[in-house]
């Protein structure tokens, strides 16, 4: 039975459910000196969400985007990355588009003229239908999101264009998009702190860096925290924003053991609303810190019950793989800090059918990696997994159990990898 599914059946009931962080990174300015491909980094499976910065230009009537060396200049074009996001949606990954950043020329005049923009923004990036697809720098693929990182003290019409934008959002309801901005950590902040009062915001990558409220100066989490108290949305993400080397902020940067006492600190006596870390950016972290992107994902992924986190993320990846309808694979849990219950499901010959043999791969290696987190995080929890034809109850106390339960996981990727190269022929016909 296992040859035919990658999970037969995998159900986890958990006693308490903590919430885990994210780990965000911004992507596009090559902070570290040159950078890799989106794609590159989705791939390495450290990260959960990546902001695209930046449409660094726009008006009421205008736009332009500037991703370093990533996009044809002369075209406007960006196929790559259009392309990659896809990859990394697959993945279970979400990716934003960012507004702004610290050099640009950009900004509203009225709230009127940034909801017309944001028609804009969703004919051309997001599932809007008003552009061709040649039209879009993106080509087909649409973004999960819009990212405010305003830094030019303007803050005329955000609060109006994000609303504008949820109008849209809610015209695809079967796919859930997100607002986020990237605020300093002074409060309030003078570039998007209209926006983060007056309008339904879902993350706040707040920059504990180039000021004084630092994680190494006077750090004021706190204010941030109680901020989330009043705000139009009461469940808004607040994340740790950090430099990811010494190179990519003038001051701000701190070690691995910092961050780590800062989360268990400060940030775990006021964490209601704690999302995560992020990290400015990509490109610097992974060039001048190999191993440290790693780290913080092990951080913040454990916080709480890593168990539901990893539980979930399986259930994410089978949902953004194929559209739902089968039943060969499903996912439940209960608990307090997710939906009583809920499920995504994937016929794997669907899969075989209709996908390449280098993205079921990319989908078995991410089963694989997965497993390992989930079997090596030893949770607190209550578990039952469920696998035809084995039940395995997990105890921290038994490491056959977890030795069995990657097994399984494992030996289904396997499987998976064998017949997708057997496919790579049927599939270079097509």
């Amino acid at each position: 039975m296992l040859a035919k599914s990658i999970f037969t059946t995998a159900l986890l009931t958990l006693s308490t459910i903590a919430s885990a962080g994210e780990v965000a990174l911004y992507w596009g300015q090559a902070g570290g000196g040159s950078q890799e491909s989106l794609g590159s980094y989705c791939a390495k499976g450290d990260a959960d969400i990546f902001i695209l910065s930046f449409m660094n230009t726009f008006s009421g009537s205008s736009m332009g985007l500037n991703f370093a060396s990533a996009c044809n200049t002369a075209s406007g074009k960006c196929e790559q990355i259009g392309t990659d996001i896809k990859a990394c949606q697959k993945l279970g990954k979400k990716v934003f588009l960012s507004l702004g950043g610290a050099a640009g020329t950009y900004g509203f005049s009225s709230d009127a003229e940034a909801e017309g923009f944001a028609g804009t923004l969703w004919n051309t990036f997001g599932a809007g239908t008003g552009k061709s697809i040649a039209e879009r720098p993106f080509g087909d693929a649409i973004v999960d999101g819009f990212d405010f990182d305003i830094e030019n003290q303007r803050q005329t019409g955000y609060a109006a264009l994000a609303t504008k934008l949820r109008e849209y959002y809610g015209a695809g309801a079967s796919t859930k998009y997100f607002i986020s901005a990237a605020p300093q950590c002074v409060w309030p902040d003078q570039s998007v702190g209209d926006l983060l009062a007056r309008a339904y915001v879902d993350y706040a990558f707040v920059q504990f860096y180039n000021n004084p409220c630092a994680v190494s100066a006077t750090f004021n989490w706190d204010t941030w925290a109680n901020y989330a108290k009043t705000a139009p949305n009461k469940n808004i993400k607040i994340f740790l924003g950090l430099p990811g080397s010494t190179a990519a902020a003038t001051t701000g940067f701190v070690d691995l053991t910092t961050i780590t006492n800062t989360v268990n600190g400060p940030i775990a006596a006021n964490n209601a609303n704690f999302g995560g870390i992020m990290l400015w950016d990509a490109s610097s972290a992974y060039t001048a810190n190999p191993g440290f992107v790693g780290s913080l994902a092990q951080l913040v992924h454990s916080t709480g019950s890593s168990a539901a986190t990893y539980g979930q993320r399986y259930a994410v990846d089978a949902e953004k793989f194929l559209p739902s309808g089968h039943s060969e694979v499903s996912y439940s849990e209960s608990g307090t800090a997710y939906p009583a219950a809920s499920s995504s499901s994937i016929d794997v010959e669907t899969l075989y059918n209709t996908e390449s043999p280098a993205s079921i791969s990319a989908f078995a290696a991410s089963t694989v990696s997965n497993a390992q987190d989930y079997t090596t995080s030893a949770p607190e929890s209550d578990i039952t997994v469920t696998s035809e034809p084995t039940v395995i109850p997990y105890t921290p106390s038994i490491p056959a159990d977890l030795t069995t339960l990657l097994t399984v996981y494992t030996s289904t990727a396997d499987d998976l990898y064998k017949r997708s190269n057997n496919l790579a022929h049927k599939h270079h016909q097509h």
